[in-house]
């Protein structure tokens, strides 16, 4: 089995037993795509830092990556605004810190291959566009908008990922795309 599909099953799996939350309510969606925000702010940092320390297809892969992913975090702090969040004036949620500040020193410490890990968990499984449908339904459309954009374009841009990942096949991919999996998760328990 590729490494893609090992991780496409197992972080699937994870995701079923993942803690619930309810995203039909508006504080509760609002705090998670607070956290998503925090995250995805250092997305684009992460890729040049591991760029820099990467060679061959990595870093031909993340070079280009790099602008499919430019200012996403940027679009998700508009689609707060439209509900009166400014993203500059919030605490940090220590879950979203922990979860880039883990890739950081992976990237520097480890190697530069596990940052495709976290990219597969991120990107490998998107937000489900029923979903966000619903979600519009209940709260807009302007505070969806980001979220959508990924749940309609990362199957299409997972195909390339994916393609790196088999193509590079170290197992520290995998073992990040499940620690990814496992710190998502330990935010959502915390919410309980």
């Amino acid at each position: 089995m590729r490494t893609s599909q090992r991780i496409l099953r197992d972080v699937g799996l994870l995701r079923q037993k993942s803690p619930g939350v309810n995203l039909g309510d508006l504080p509760t969606f609002v705090h998670n795509l607070i956290w998503m925000y925090q995250f995805m702010v250092a997305s684009e940092n992460l890729m040049v830092v591991a760029e820099k320390l990467a060679t061959g297809r990595l870093k031909r892969y993340l070079r280009t990556h790099l602008e499919e992913e430019r200012d996403h975090a940027n679009w998700l702090a508009d689609d707060l605004a439209t509900v009166g969040v400014d993203v500059t004036r919030l605490p940090l949620d220590r879950s979203a810190v922990e979860l880039a500040g883990t890739q950081y020193y992976l990237i520097h410490h480890v190697s530069p291959v596990c940052l495709l890990g976290y990219m597969a968990t991120l990107e490998g499984l998107p937000f489900p566009v029923k979903l966000c449908d619903d979600l519009e339904a209940i709260h807009g459309k302007d505070l969806v908008r980001c979220l959508r954009y990924h749940a309609e374009n990362d199957l299409e841009h997972r195909k390339e990922l994916f393609e790196v990942i088999d193509e590079i096949n170290d197992p520290l991919i995998y073992e990040n795309a499940i620690r990814t999996q496992y710190l998502m998760d330990e935010r959502f328990r915390a919410d309980k």
